[in-house]
């Protein structure tokens, strides 16, 4: 082969590199900024912030009512919360939509999250009797945020929906749940442990313990000296995670983690009705692990929406946060008692059902 024809193969060679790099160097979404959270409420829908204690810790709510709520009515309730290390600034928009369609929505932090209150403990030991069982005194204390304990955010879902059952015109017997990545496995858990669920809602959901094995989880190793060191320090080590923002939590979260494993809460959910929202093109999850394989074992009415050609957090916004959020809201107003009044209420195309 001549230098020049070389030359002419070689220039076309990298020229076709260079049309393949342009087409696949679309960059893949890491997180959810302020400008993924802007939403309009829909004409008549209003909020109210409010405050709901899990574990005595104060915790922020924001509920969304449609247009047209009464206090002497009976309207079905959703409580929301966000994933991995999330907030509700960015499922706010989702409680929106619910009440566009008519539901009542509440969109929660965690302890230790957004706007919700941190986990409190004394400086120093205070001591104390058993024959008296309140104290009120003043000390210094520790306030503990960014602390990740997927049990403890179960145990928030609840109270959240304990809350929304007191709510005047919510129908304390039709509340459902909605729970977004890692949450996706929360909304399993809590409904596998809360009768009071009567539909659920996961997206891009995390059902981790598939592939766990039988029994406990070992814990060994730098796990195990960090329990040590909590027990007897009161505070193990930290690392950071996140993804749109980035945290410091424990080492503590890592043991935790691992023992959470809602894909065994699968069959306790019982007959109760599942929608599971992935994302087809997903790089955080492996949909075969989690939601095909959930779909597999859930025995109550259940239906899988594959939303096409988007990754994870592309969930969030434009055409797939248009078909996730009315596919969850056409969900509950079926599962809920809700009937659709005009065909306007249907979502839109563009979703994979299985």
């Amino acid at each position: 082969m001549n230098k020049k024809r070389f030359g002419v193969l070689s220039i076309m060679l990298l020229v076709c590199l260079a049309i393949r790099g342009g087409a696949q160097e679309k960059k893949i979404k890491t997180g959810l900024w302020p400008e993924d959270w802007k939403y309009s409420l829909a004409e008549g829908v209003t909020t109210r912030e409010v405050t709901y204690y899990s574990e005595g810790v104060g915790c922020y709510g924001k509920i969304f009512f449609p247009k047209g709520f009464s206090t002497s009515g009976k309207t079905p309730g959703v409580v929301l919360g966000q994933g991995w290390a999330g907030w509700h600034f960015s499922i706010e928009k989702y409680a929106a939509r619910l009440a566009e369609r008519g539901l009542v929505a509440m969109a929660i932090d965690y302890r230790g999250w957004g706007l919700s209150d941190g986990y409190v403990s004394t400086a120093a030991r205070l001591g104390g009797s058993d024959d008296t069982r309140f104290t009120r005194t003043k000390t210094d204390v520790v306030i503990k945020r960014t602390r990740l304990i997927p049990m403890d955010q179960v145990q928030d879902y609840r109270n959240a929906i304990s809350f929304l059952q007191g709510e005047p015109g919510v129908d304390s017997d039709r509340i459902g749940i909605w729970g977004s990545s890692f949450a996706g496995g929360n909304v399993i858990v809590v409904a596998a442990l809360d009768s009071r669920v009567k539909a659920i809602v996961g997206q891009v959901p995390a059902i981790g313990g598939k592939n766990s094995a039988a029994g406990p989880v070992p814990l060994t190793g730098k796990l195990l000296e960090d329990a040590i060191k909590r027990a007897r320090t009161g505070q193990g080590g930290e690392f950071e995670t996140g993804f749109s923002y980035r945290r410091m939590v424990d080492v503590e979260t890592q043991q935790m983690v691992a023992e959470y494993r809602p894909f065994r809460y699968l069959k306790d959910v019982g007959e109760r009705p599942v929608l599971l929202i992935p994302a087809e093109k997903d790089e955080l999850i492996r949909n075969q692990d989690h939601a095909y394989a959930a779909m597999q074992v859930l025995t109550g009415p259940k239906k899988l929406l594959e939303v096409p050609g988007i990754t994870h957090f592309e969930m969030y916004i434009g055409p797939a946060f248009e078909i996730s959020s009315n596919a969850a809201a056409d969900w509950f107003r079926q599962y809920l008692g809700l009937e659709s009044k005009s065909p306007a209420a249907s979502s839109p195309t563009g979703g994979h059902p299985h």
